[in-house]
């Protein structure tokens, strides 16, 4: 068999060429993340960076949110680079901004920013106070004992008596 090169193979071709690339752009544009915004004491090396009374948030020009010392949220992003704004002030009342941006990596779902290890050392590498979070998993144990299974309704009402 022949494979005929005509001028319909190479408009389908072509077509089939700019879907596949217009896919994998998609992709790349819509991947959603998960960014745990995080305000509790950490210790980095030994050192202990402690936790800011209260502090401004703001992720890629979205709602600021206000998170106080131990105070954990979330915020939904979309594609892999993103800016982070954090404005506090220090016990001097004086105000600070900080901005960076930085990139989730494509295969990962949900990433921690630590914003106490951020304002610490702001010109650190993003690998410092940004990490990829794992969600706790929990091991299922069994009943220590089997339930009764009430198979009627009539007897549920009698047992309860």
């Amino acid at each position: 068999m022949k494979l005929a090169l005509t001028r319909t193979f190479w408009f389908r071709f072509v077509a089939i060429l700019i879907i596949l690339v217009f896919a994998v752009v998609l992709f790349f544009i819509g991947k959603q993340h998960t960014v745990l915004i995080d305000n509790k004491t950490v210790t980095v090396g030994g050192q202990e960076i402690r936790a800011l009374q209260l502090v401004e948030i703001q992720i890629d020009n979205k709602d600021s949110m206000e998170l106080a010392a131990r105070d954990r949220d979330k915020e939904d992003v979309t594609g892999q680079k993103h800016s982070v704004t954090v404005i506090y002030t220090d016990s001097n009342w004086e105000e600070y901004t900080i901005e960076r941006t930085f990139e989730v990596p494509l295969m990962q779902e949900m990433v921690l920013l630590s914003i106490p290890t951020l304002v610490a050392n702001p010109e650190a590498d993003q690998s410092l106070w940004l990490e990829n979070y794992e969600p706790p998993t929990y091991a299922v144990t069994a009943a220590d004992r089997e339930e009764e299974v009430i198979i009627d309704d009539l007897s549920v009402l009698l047992t309860d008596i």
